[in-house]
């Protein structure tokens, strides 16, 4: 660390997946960071150590809210590379209609954001067949009207990062852009081909592949946190190989069965086989890429894997999304309970003038009790017993005191 004493409030996006916990837990081994409140739509399937976290829409309408309420001071956006990590097509579907509110919120005039992270990838630099053999942070980007949903959706979200942070002094702009994170959970872009008994590679092709491990990437946005880093820098393993002995680390069967077509051609025969990112495909299986990871590495930061150790520790199975939170999704309409619960009576809230909704205004009748009943196990001790308080001078819902009680029992 820099040796900075002022600690930070942060939130992360994207908590409940299983890049987003690996970041919140990153962070709360930094004790440097005050406040960390972890945001999703989805519940995470492990409780956090210490961050708390606050159940949103994918849309992400109430953030502005929960970034007020809490005063929060540094925004982790990982929702571009957990999209990747393993690749969801419908996750990346979900970062366009978050996008505007996720950055719009650090820009706003009112805002106590301070710094922006983007956790973004390294496919923003597309497949070209002049790119050089590293592509390094001065190498030019793909305009976010690329025909690819993948290049599209990150020229989109950098893109708007980058007007809100030259608009909104004093807002800096960290920017990450990484290799396709790798770990027990997938294989980045190569695992959209586990639908395939067989891998096909391109006739005369065997381009180089160059990965993270989820863990490295996780420290690595904690680091520029923690560093106060700001700049576009690339995260990625030490090391490439080819694309062959990537598959053979991966344990993979392959054949060079398709035709060294141009990669329009190649992405639409992939298309037909039923795959996602088709395009993006097409340019891995034809060109590859190098990544120049110098300039993070500059800055103090070391990585724990090469690229072959970190492909080696995929396990069988990668298809399956291992989401370290598999839940409900938020509800939909202008008022959210979750929120509503954190603004009223998490200890992170610090803002006494942040507006409250009209229904909160009626006071905790308003909440659902079964909704209050699934928030109990977030709450900490002290906030369960103002509930219980203010329940049994008020409404009175027995059910409710008895489940405060229950919990309380536990603590």
């Amino acid at each position: 660390m820099n040796g900075a004493v002022a600690t930070q409030r942060v939130m992360v996006t994207a908590a409940a997946t299983r890049l987003g916990a690996l970041v919140v837990a990153a962070l709360e081994a930094d004790p440097t960071i005050e406040t960390i409140i972890a945001v999703d739509a989805e519940a995470p399937a492990a409780p956090f150590r210490r961050a708390e976290f606050v159940r949103l829409r994918d849309d992400y309408a109430q953030i502005a809210r929960v970034v007020g309420g809490a005063a929060i001071d540094v925004v982790v956006d990982v929702r571009a590379a957990a999209a990747l990590a393993p690749p969801d097509h419908a996750a990346l579907v979900a970062l366009d209609r978050g996008t505007a509110r996720v950055v719009g919120v650090c820009g706003a005039p009112d805002s106590g954001v301070r710094r922006l992270v983007v956790l973004s990838s390294a496919h923003r630099h597309g497949w070209a067949n002049d790119l050089p053999r590293f592509v390094s942070e001065d190498t030019p980007v793909v305009a976010h009207d690329a025909p690819s949903p993948l290049l599209r959706a990150l020229g989109v979200l950098e893109d708007r990062a980058q007007v809100c942070a030259d608009g909104a002094e004093p807002l800096e702009l960290c920017l990450l852009r990484t290799a396709d994170p790798v770990g027990p959970a997938g294989a980045g872009l190569l695992q959209t081909l586990d639908l395939l008994p067989l891998f096909p590679t391109v006739l005369g092709f065997d381009p180089a592949w160059q990965v993270v491990h989820e863990d490295d990437l996780a420290r690595a946005a904690a680091h520029a946190v923690g560093e106060r880093l700001a700049g576009t820098f690339l995260v990625a393993a030490d090391g490439t190989l080819a694309l062959t002995e990537a598959l053979d680390a991966l344990g993979v069967n392959h054949a060079p069965v398709l035709p060294p077509w141009g990669s329009g051609l190649l992405g639409r025969l992939l298309q037909r086989a039923g795959l996602r990112f088709t395009q993006d495909l097409a340019g891995l299986l034809r060109h590859g890429r190098g990544i120049d990871n110098r300039k993070l590495k500059a800055t103090g930061f070391t990585y724990r894997s090469t690229t072959r150790e970190a492909l080696a520790t995929v396990v069988p199975g990668r298809g399956r999304r291992l989401a370290l939170g598999a839940g409900t999704s938020a509800a939909e309409g202008a008022y959210d309970a979750d929120v509503e619960a954190f603004l009223r009576y998490s200890p992170s809230a610090q803002r006494p003038d942040v507006p409250v909704a009209d229904e909160q205004r009626r006071g905790i009748a308003a909440l659902d009790a079964d909704a209050l009943v699934a928030l109990l196990p977030s709450l900490d001790v002290p906030a369960l017993r103002a509930l219980r308080a203010h329940e049994h001078a008020g409404p009175r819902r027995e059910r409710l005191i008895a489940e405060i009680d229950v919990v309380l029992a536990g603590r």
